[in-house]
C-alpha cells in the first residue's frame, strides 16, 4: 500500500492538501499496528502487507513537521519534487504566506538526501504531461531527473505523474529517461492497471476524518490482497 500526502503543518485546518502533525502521527500509529513500513529501495517488490509513505511537490513543511514524525517511527518516505519550484519564492495561489507556504530549498534537499531521505521527480513544472509535445514532455521528465541528481549527488529512480495524468507515450518517456518505477494517485472513475510504472497510491487529505482514513486503508489493503 502506498499513501500520498502533500503537506503536514499545524496552521491549515481546512486545507485539503494539509494534515496536521497530530493527524499524521495518529495515522502512522494506526498503520504501523497493521502493516510493515517498506523502504523505497525494495521497489518494485512491495508486498500487500507493506506500506510506503510519499509526498508530492516538495513543500518545506515536509522537513519541518513530517520528517521528525517519520524518523520517530523509522519510516523512510519518498518526496517527489517539482524541480522548478525548489529554491524559488513562488507559492501556489491558494496560499498567502511566503515563508510558511514555500517549497524546500536545494540546500535543505541536499541535507535531507544526505540523511537518507529519498527524492523522486514530480516533473519540472507540474503540467498535464499527455498534453505536451514530445520535446517538452522529454524536458519535463528527463531534465527534472537530471536537476535533482545534480543537486543531491544521487540517482533518481522514481517518478510521480502530476495530476495522476499519463498515457502510454508518457510512460515510454519515463522509461527512456531511466526511472525504475512511477506512481499515480487513485482517482474515482479511472480503472488503472497496476505495473512498475503505474504504482497506485491512496491520497490522504485534510478533510478525511479518522474514520474515512481507516476506510481508505482497508479498502486499499483488500484491493492489494485481491489483485
Amino acid at each position: 500500500m502506498i499513501l500520498a500526502y502533500h503537506r503536514v503543518n499545524p496552521w491549515y485546518r481546512k486545507d485539503a492538501l494539509t494534515v496536521s502533525p497530530e493527524q499524521f502521527e495518529r495515522q502512522l500509529r494506526y498503520i504501523l499496528k497493521r502493516l510493515h513500513p517498506a523502504f523505497p529501495s525494495i521497489l518494485p517488490a512491495i508486498k500487500s502487507n507493506d506500506f510506503l509513505i510519499t509526498f508530492d511537490d516538495g513543500y518545506a513543511d515536509n522537513l519541518w513537521y513530517a520528517i521528525p514524525v517519520l524518523k520517530k517511527f523509522g519510516i523512510a518516505p519518498i518526496i517527489f519534487l517539482t524541480a522548478n519550484y525548489i529554491g524559488m519564492d513562488y507559492i501556489f495561489s491558494r496560499y498567502t504566506d511566503k515563508e510558511k507556504d514555500r517549497f524546500l530549498r536545494w540546500d535543505e534537499v541536499k541535507k535531507m538526501s544526505d540523511e537518507g531521505v529519498v527524492f523522486g521527480s514530480h516533473s519540472l513544472s507540474h503540467p498535464h504531461l499527455p498534453h505536451l509535445p514530445d520535446s517538452q514532455l522529454w524536458i519535463e521528465v528527463a531534465y527534472s531527473k537530471k536537476i535533482i541528481e545534480d543537486k543531491t549527488g544521487k540517482t533518481v529512480d522514481f517518478f510521480c505523474y502530476p495530476y495522476g495524468d499519463f498515457d502510454e507515450r508518457v510512460i515510454e518517456k519515463v522509461q527512456l529517461a531511466g526511472y525504475k518505477s512511477a506512481f499515480v494517485t487513485l482517482q474515482k472513475g479511472k480503472n488503472i492497471k497496476e505495473s512498475d510504472y503505474t504504482f497506485l497510491r491512496t491520497g490522504i487529505y485534510g478533510h478525511n476524518n479518522f474514520l474515512a482514513f481507516k476506510v481508505k486503508i482497508w479498502k486499499n489493503y483488500l484491493r492489494g490482497k485481491i489483485s
